[in-house]
């Protein structure tokens, strides 16, 4: 599927859970999954289907920023995972590897 992300957000972490020493754009990815993972952890409780993360898309189709806000959630299905996507680009993804990470907010 085009424009989907697969990401265990480990993958951006030090052995101690502490944020790894990474190439500017690999930094924004963490930055971007990890407000993600804020966004849905921050509310996990509240069992809100979906939210409304506030967090902007960050394609660029046609080398225009998208307009589109992250629509994020729990896996209801597989709880170690978080579903967001973009209801404007259609960019999505799923995270796993939240649980107990610096951007866990449970």
């Amino acid at each position: 599927m085009r424009g989907s992300w697969i990401t265990d957000i480990r993958h951006f972490l030090d052995e101690d859970g502490t944020i790894s020493k990474l190439p500017p754009p690999a930094a924004r990815l963490a930055d971007y999954f990890g407000s993600i993972v804020e966004a849905v952890t921050s509310q996990i409780e509240n069992n809100i289907p979906a939210i409304a993360s506030g967090i902007r898309c960050r394609r660029r189709p046609g080398r225009k920023r998208c307009s589109g806000e992250i629509i994020a959630s729990p896996d209801w299905q597989n709880a170690l995972h978080i579903k967001w996507y973009c209801p404007v680009c259609g960019d999505n993804g799923i995270i796993s590897g939240w649980q107990e990470t610096i951007w866990d907010r449970r």
